[in-house]
């Protein structure tokens, strides 16, 4: 609301104008004391009243003016209607509307007025987040608590204590609303029976109100209680800083669960419904005294619960309360690590609380040592998360190694146009040779482009093709066993989970690579390679034309070529390894910084 004139229309306390309506006008049910005030608009209207925007001429300022809304009211509209002014009235106090007059208009029907508010909601405030910061927002609860306080000094209970009811003011101001269920100690509810509340600037609120708001009423509200005290307020305060703290609800929104919820004995702290934000303890464990459902174990005033919401801004932290939940929650961890067992999960729980413990007393005994034993003490059983990220890393490694083979065999394949010079004319084994390097690139190239696990064998049997090929090409003994061997080496140091790519596995496939020919030709299948005699060892290899010299210069080349090879590949996973310790290092050196010496 503005405090410029308003003709046409009028503003709500969020600020958006709305139109008068028709009935605004002075006529023969809306005639106030024309000789007082005059109206402008109206701000509001329910079931039973509406609130009117309306200027006193007597002191020329805007006012806001309640009056009951029928034509004929019934004993019970009147009667509650002239309840409500009487408790506003005798609540003199910065956080609650002043109450200016009560009076009769000219068809007699009772009216009062009160200070014109300017600002928003709580509800609102909460809503929008960002527009006020937390510090701001509990400053206002703890005006709000005061102000609570006084009432019940007064033997008044609120009963309705909501965000709705709550206003902020533009300049820091801080207002309590709708007064129109609260309890008179000693007094009879009789006249607020089959009512709706209708708060003070004009908004209805929910039916049903004589008992209070679900999501907000203590447990004896909602058993309709005959002895409701005022710690059923010091509830709607706890559910009110729940919600300024949590950024959401205590009890869900739909009535009926919001009741069923209120009757659930269980305590719920705003960290447990938010854990992603930053709560403090003090107010975590403040809301959970004030919504105790039990009221004997529940914070007894409102001044205590605000007084401690103020030492809490003024930066008095609660050391006492600090290191008690500290304790409590090194317990907590204490058991779940003892109880962890083959359930990782539990040593998540104990994770958590253990460095809850430490960041609420940085000084308490045993909680460090904890969080050390639990950093750097693996569980019995891998967690699923820890095997997916290795298998993940695999893969990488897996492609990795496949990217290499793709420039061993680019090497293999411009080594074959040698094997050709060297070879009889017209040798197919030669050309075989060349068609399964070439496959063997093929499989490489796809494993370092796309997710080769569980397939590496595909490889491992071509390899293994390979190599026989080249066992009877230079006879088994020549040199097929050296490149089995180094490929033997390279597979098994690859993280790969297929059977026939493991240790086992390429021990059968090496020597069936070097043997199976050697074995043929034992047979008579294919042509004898070697022979023993007196004189020693004969190698025949079929892939050799007979001409020393360029035998030998390809010869010495493979040499290199093989010995050069090997280092290569004995580097890349040397310097991998050593990338991969001094990781692990760094990470125990930093653990190890957590457990005093």
């Amino acid at each position: 609301m503005t405090d410029r004139p308003v003709r046409e229309e009028t503003a709500t306390l969020d600020g958006r104008p709305t139109a008068v309506d028709a009935e605004a006008g002075i006529g023969p049910h809306s005639a106030t004391d024309d000789a007082r005030y005059s109206v402008i608009g109206r701000l509001g209207k329910g079931g039973m009243g509406e609130v009117m925007l309306v200027r006193d001429k007597r002191i020329g300022r805007e006012v806001a003016l309640k009056r009951i809304r029928r034509a004929r009211p019934s004993e019970r509209m009147l009667a509650r209607f002239l309840r409500e002014a009487s408790v506003q009235g005798r609540l003199e106090h910065p956080a609650i509307v002043p109450l200016y007059d009560l009076d009769h208009d000219a068809s007699g029907e009772p009216f009062f007025t009160m200070k014109k508010l300017t600002g928003a909601t709580l509800a609102k405030l909460l809503s929008r987040r960002g527009d006020y910061t937390l510090q701001r927002l509990l400053r206002a609860f703890a005006d709000v608590c005061l102000a609570v306080e006084l009432a019940h000094t007064r033997g008044i209970i609120h009963r309705d204590l909501k965000p709705d009811n709550i206003v902020l003011g533009d300049f820091g101001e801080v207002y309590v609303l709708d007064w129109g269920v609260a309890k008179i100690v000693g007094e009879s509810d009789s006249d607020l029976g089959e009512s709706e509340s209708f708060d003070d600037v004009g908004n209805p609120t929910v039916p049903g109100t004589a008992l209070g708001t679900p999501g907000y009423m203590a447990p004896e509200q909602v058993h309709s209680a005959a002895d409701v005290d005022a710690r059923a307020d010091v509830y709607a305060l706890g559910c009110i800083l729940f919600e300024i703290v949590a950024h959401e609800q205590r009890h869900p929104r739909p009535a009926k669960a919001a009741l069923a919820s209120a009757l659930d004995d269980t305590d719920v702290k705003p960290s447990d419904r938010s854990p992603d934000r930053t709560i403090p303890p003090e107010l975590d464990e403040l809301c959970v005294q004030a919504m105790a459902a039990d009221r004997e174990r529940r914070i007894a005033t409102a001044r205590e619960l605000g007084e401690r919401v103020q030492r809490y801004l003024d930066g008095d932290r609660d050391l006492a309360t600090r290191r008690q939940l500290a304790l409590a929650h090194l317990e907590a961890a204490q058991i779940a690590f003892a109880s962890v067992g083959d359930d990782p999960q539990r040593l998540s729980v104990a994770m958590r609380q253990a460095a809850s413990a430490l960041a609420l007393d940085p000084t308490l005994t045993g909680a460090a040592e904890l969080v050390g034993r639990l950093m750097l003490e693996p569980p019995r059983t891998t967690p699923r998360e820890v095997d997916d990220e290795i298998l993940e890393e695999d893969v990488q490694t897996m492609r990795s190694h496949a990217r290499v083979g793709v420039w061993l065999y680019v090497g293999f394949l411009a080594f074959t146009p040698l094997l050709w010079w060297i070879a009889p004319a017209r040798s197919p084994y030669v050309l075989a040779l060349s068609a399964m390097v070439a496959c063997n690139f093929g499989l490489c190239l796809w494993g370092a482009r796309s997710r080769p696990l569980g397939k590496e064998w595909l490889l491992a049997v071509s390899n293994t093709i390979l190599l026989a090929i080249v066992a009877h090409m230079f006879t088994p003994f020549l040199i097929a066993p050296g490149m089995a061997a180094m490929s033997v080496l390279v597979v098994v140091l690859t993280p790969t989970r297929s059977r026939v790519t493991s240790a086992i596995g390429m021990c059968v496939l090496g020597c069936i690579a070097v043997l199976v020919p050697w074995v043929l030709e034992r047979l008579g299948v294919l042509g004898v390679t070697t022979a023993i005699d007196a004189h020693g060892i004969s190698l025949a290899a079929p892939a050799l034309a007979g001409d020393e010299a360029n035998t030998l210069v390809v010869g010495v080349l493979y040499v290199v070529g093989m010995i050069v090879g090997a280092a290569v590949l004995a580097a890349v996973m040397r310097t991998r390894e050593h990338a991969a310790r001094r990781r692990l290092h760094l990470q125990a050196w930093q653990l190890r910084q957590l457990v005093p010496r």
